[in-house]
């Protein structure tokens, strides 16, 4: 029990992520019991009551290693020249999409296909859009939001980074949080098990300014979780554990 208590303790304080050889060594365990109890405490972390309003940015990010590098023949086999590899949209990258509530929550999702449907149930499934404004970028999967919601654009194609009050900003740090944290921390992030690292990065973001005894708050909620994995694998689809609707609504 005390090694559980120290887990946790070193997983909520990890602004950046933390992983499973990092608490192996800290802790002093084999690496699959390391990796095991990380995973774990991950779903004791899973929240989906989060409903946002006010003004929420919402944005998608990609995640994945580089690929290799690869090269063509440009004229009949006498130059070798560089492919370049695809960055953002149209990449092979596994897709994530997050909402940010300015100065608020944030939820987490992947989504395997970007379209307007996709998008259109997550915004609704945590913005209460009766009562919200939703900034996004050009995107063209967004515009369906300006049929239920207020939607404001930010049109980074032109240059357009801020326009008064609407900007993606927010959200755009928060990848930049994520990014770091992945290639800081893991040296393989399986796609598998990318939502419950998500769950993590979700979590830690809402209670950031959260004044009281955080590991208190933490195992109160986590003791009322059913028990999602057993050993070491988990007992449904990851995203069916992840992505459950909250009991509450």
């Amino acid at each position: 029990l005390p090694k559980w208590f120290v887990i946790i303790g070193l997983m909520l304080n990890a602004k950046k992520g933390i992983a499973a050889k990092q608490i192996m060594r800290d802790v002093g365990l084999t690496y699959k019991t390391a990796w095991y109890s990380a995973m774990r405490v991950r779903c004791g972390m899973i929240d989906n009551c989060n409903i946002l309003e006010n003004i929420v940015e919402m944005d998608e990010a990609y995640v994945g290693g580089k690929p290799r590098k690869k090269y063509k023949n440009a004229d009949n086999n006498t130059n070798i020249s560089k492919v370049t590899n695809k960055r953002g949209r149209g990449t092979k990258k596994t897709p994530i999409v997050g909402i940010v509530e300015r100065n608020g929550n944030i939820v987490l999702k992947v989504i395997q296909k970007l379209n307007s449907q996709n998008l259109l149930s997550m915004l609704r499934e945590n913005v209460k859009t009766d009562n919200a404004i939703v900034v996004t970028d050009e995107f063209r999967s967004y515009r369906s939001f300006d049929e239920i919601v207020q939607h404001y654009t930010v049109d980074h194609s032109k240059k357009q980074w801020v326009r008064g009050a609407m900007h993606v900003n927010t959200i755009e740090g928060f990848w930049n949080i994520v990014k770091n944290s992945i290639k800081g921390n893991y040296v393989v992030l399986s796609k598998k098990y990318l939502p419950f690292y998500l769950v993590q990065a979700q979590y830690v973001f809402n209670f950031r300014n959260y004044k009281g005894n955080i590991f208190e708050k933490y195992l109160k909620e986590a003791v009322q979780h059913d028990n999602p994995m057993e050993y070491y694998k988990p007992l449904k689809p990851v995203n069916k554990i992840v992505y459950s609707k909250c009991k509450t609504k």
